[in-house]
C-alpha cells in the first residue's frame, strides 16, 4: 500500500481513537492499533506480535491524576511499520519502545493546549452563550487529535529513513545481537511490571499453574489468557457464593 495512504490512515486512527478513548469506548489499545497497522502494511502477524508485546509493557500504567505515561499505542504503530520495512521484529520493537517514550512530550502539549479551549468554553457559559459553549467544548478535542495525528502521519512518511539503520544493524553482528537481546527482554519487563501489581503471596497458585502450562505443556499466550479468564471467573464466582452463604 502507498506510504502516504498508510500514513494518512494510521494518523486518522491515532487521532480519532484518542478521542473515542476519552469517551470511554476503550478502543485505543496497543494490540488493536498494532493489528490495524499490520493489516495496512500487509503483515498482520507482525502487528499481533508487536501490539501484544507493547500491551504487556503498558499493563499497570494509567494516567492517574492526569499523569503522562509512555504512549505504547502510538509506539506499536510505528514499531509495526518499522518492522515491516526492515524485516526485523527486534528493530521494530526497539523503535516502538523508543517512540513510546518520546510521545510523552506530545501528550503534555496536547493536554496543555486543551485548557485554552476549556477556558473559552467556561467564558461562553458564564455569558449564557450555549452555542459558543458547545463549539469550544468540541474544539477542545482538536489538540487530542492533532497531538497523535501529526506525529504518526509525519513519522510514517519518514519511516523509510530507518532502512539505512536497519541495514546497518542487520550487518553488524554486535548490534543485531544486542537488538535481539533487547527484543527478548522487553516482554519480560512487561511481565515483571504486571507481577509487581499483583498480590503474589495470595494468588501464587495461579502463577505456578500458568508457568507450568507454558514451560512444560507448551500452551501458547492465547491459551493461557483463556484459561486465566476462566480461572478468574471461577474464583470470583466461588468467592461470591461463599460470601452469600
Amino acid at each position: 500500500m502507498n506510504t502516504v495512504f498508510v500514513a494518512l490512515l494510521l494518523g486518522l486512527w491515532a487521532g480519532v481513537s484518542m478521542v473515542l478513548n476519552l469517551t470511554g469506548l476503550g478502543v485505543r489499545t496497543a494490540l488493536i492499533s498494532g493489528v490495524i497497522a499490520g493489516a495496512l502494511v500487509g503483515d498482520v502477524n507482525m502487528g499481533f506480535q508487536i501490539g501484544a508485546t507493547c500491551t504487556l509493557m503498558s499493563i499497570g500504567f494509567y494516567t492517574y491524576g492526569g499523569a503522562t505515561i509512555p504512549d505504547y499505542v502510538t509506539g506499536a504503530m510505528f514499531g509495526v511499520v518499522a518492522a515491516a520495512n526492515s524485516g526485523s521484529y527486534d528493530i521494530g520493537l526497539t523503535i516502538a519502545v523508543t517512540l513510546s517514550l518520546l510521545m510523552t512530550q506530545m501528550d503534555i502539549l496536547g493536554r496543555a493546549s486543551t485548557t485554552v479551549f476549556q477556558h473559552l468554553a467556561d467564558k461562553a457559559l458564564a455569558n449564557n452563550n450555549l452555542g459558543a459553549f458547545d463549539l469550544w467544548t468540541l474544539a477542545g478535542t482538536l489538540p487530542w487529535i492533532l497531538s497523535r495525528f501529526i506525529p504518526v502521519f509525519l513519522g510514517v512518511l519518514l519511516i523509510n529513513n530507518i532502512q539505512a539503520f536497519a541495514d546497518f544493524a542487520n550487518n553488524v553482528k554486535w548490534i543485531s545481537d544486542g537488538l535481539s537481546v533487547v527484543g527478548k527482554a522487553l516482554p519480560a519487563v512487561g511481565f515483571a511490571l504486571l507481577l509487581s501489581y499483583m498480590d503474589i503471596k495470595k494468588y501464587w497458585p495461579f502463577m505456578v499453574i500458568g508457568y507450568v502450562m507454558f514451560a512444560y505443556m507448551g500452551v501458547g499466550t492465547l491459551g493461557l489468557a483463556i484459561v486465566g479468564a476462566a480461572a478468574g471467573a471461577l474464583y470470583t464466582t466461588t468467592q461470591q457464593t461463599g460470601g452469600a452463604e
